[in-house]
């Protein structure tokens, strides 16, 4: 029919097609296969107050929490999701469409007709996700996995990729390894691919292989008999693997992992099988694994300290997660968001960060990433005599690295003897490193460029222990 009024005038039957599609209630989205914008309709436009100029950009700098580019990535289809874009919930449909069998991209669809009855079903699952999160609540402590996706800003390009990688990944059933230095929130990462995984509802177990002795993470990991060494408790225990099956456990610091320990983990990834120490009995485990390291496996390897095979199985979806001197763009957000959090904690409502300070933040070179930040800005707000934080107030504590009096002058300041000053600069340098390494001594005495022995008697003698 088309044809007999247009004949073979293709430019006209397109034009024609688009009024069509721009008069439809649906707001309707188009991405390529690198999750670029090519094509948005006029209830699109009418929705977001948006206009042409937006095409070519990716999609994830239009709407913040959108999946549509990962299904142009991953060629399946995900209908009738429920989606909060700009405080308002929506039904949305995302479908991938192919060219000689190949994935080239995805449409999106925002469905807001007959907005009563997707209000009325809106409410329904709202209800069905409290009360999912009222049972996730109350399972124990070791088994939560609070962090998703949401806490991880993801502004700045390499944070960004980090973070596209870590959602591509997330809802796979594969072995994800973390890297990146001490604090950039590898711990963040592995709860919030837990959750965005099937294995959701499952056990997340957390494991610290550098903060438990050589000589006894095999029983931590796999668990033990009755009567299997001195000390053993009565009936055995479960290991962390049979405590995570059908979950996920995180391996972090997986670097410092014995040898011996190395081992087994690697049967449990090939068989998906463990034996507890002092038995012959094989249990079948499905854990899904997620390590993370901030030390250079590779030269581990050569080395001889870490195992190949081990690394290979582990290296399967290597996630690299910038360090916070590298992603500044994230600074503002993860300030407000801590401030906030700080905030309720010690029941400060009364301070705030203004935006000067937030721009002092943005030039420090934070050595201890993200953890550090957070102990920064806890002690401004606990010591400062201001409720106004400024870039004055941030660039003092920084300096001082103590804020005892932010508004004593400087040339006011008591004078310390040499000796005094070395041990105030020494205390100071142990317990910051402590801090950025979260209490871990292996690794604070690897940032202080001492030994462990060392570092644990000077935490005597300053009463840190």
């Amino acid at each position: 029919m088309l044809e007999d009024i247009y004949g073979h005038d293709l430019k006209q039957l397109v034009n024609f097609q688009r009024k069509i599609i721009d008069l439809c209630a649906d707001a309707l989205m188009v991405v390529n296969k690198e999750g670029r914008l090519i094509y948005i309709n006029e209830s699109f436009k009418e929705l977001h107050g948006l206009g042409e100029e937006v095409l070519g950009e990716p999609v994830s700098n239009i709407i913040d929490n959108t999946r549509l580019n990962i299904v142009a990535q991953t060629g399946i289809a995900e209908h009738d999701c429920l989606q909060e874009i700009e405080n308002h919930s929506f039904i949305v449909s995302r479908i991938p469409f192919y060219e000689d069998g190949n994935c080239i991209g995805a449409v999106g669809m925002i469905r807001f007709r007959h907005v009563d009855e997707i209000q009325k079903l809106t409410e329904n699952i709202k209800e069905l996700k409290n009360e999912i999160e009222r049972l996730r609540k109350s399972k124990k402590a070791s088994d939560e996995a609070e962090y998703t996706f949401s806490h991880i800003p993801g502004i700045a390009p390499a944070a960004r990729e980090a973070k596209n990688k870590a959602m591509l990944a997330a809802p796979r059933n594969v072995t994800v390894l973390l890297r990146g230095e001490s604090g950039v929130g590898k711990e963040v990462y592995s709860q919030s691919i837990h959750n965005f995984s099937q294995r959701c509802d499952s056990p997340f177990i957390h494991l610290n292989c550098s903060a438990i002795a050589e000589h006894l993470i095999e029983s931590e990991l796999f668990g033990y008999e009755e009567g299997a060494f001195t000390g053993a408790r009565k009936g055995g225990r479960r290991g962390m693997f049979e405590q995570a099956d059908k979950g996920t456990i995180f391996l972090d610091e997986i670097g410092d992992m014995p040898l011996a320990a190395q081992v087994k983990l690697l049967r449990v990834i090939q068989e998906g099988k463990v034996s507890r120490i002092g038995s012959e009995k094989i249990t079948k485990v499905d854990v899904r694994i997620i390590a993370a390291t901030n030390r250079n496996l590779e030269e581990m390897v050569k080395e001889k300290t870490f195992r190949e095979d081990l690394f290979y199985r582990l290296n399967v979806i290597p996630i690299k997660l910038p360090a916070l001197r590298h992603a500044v763009e994230e600074i503002p957000i993860l300030a407000k968001r801590i401030w906030k959090r700080m905030s309720r904690k010690n029941g400060m409502f009364h301070k705030y960060l203004n935006s000067s300070a937030l721009i002092a933040l943005q030039e420090y070179p934070w050595p201890g990433n993200v953890r550090e930040l957070q102990n920064f800005l806890e002690r401004c707000m606990i010591m400062s005599r201001e409720n106004d934080i400024t870039a004055e107030i941030v660039n003092t504590v920084l300096q001082n690295g103590v804020a005892c009096d932010l508004k004593q002058p400087e040339d006011t300041r008591e004078l310390l003897p040499l000796a005094e000053l070395v041990e105030k600069t020494e205390l100071q340098a142990i317990s910051r490193a402590l801090s950025a390494a979260n209490g871990n001594r292996s690794a604070a005495a690897r940032r202080l460029g001492i030994t462990r022995p060392l570092l644990y008697k000077k935490m005597i003698k300053y009463g840190l222990k």
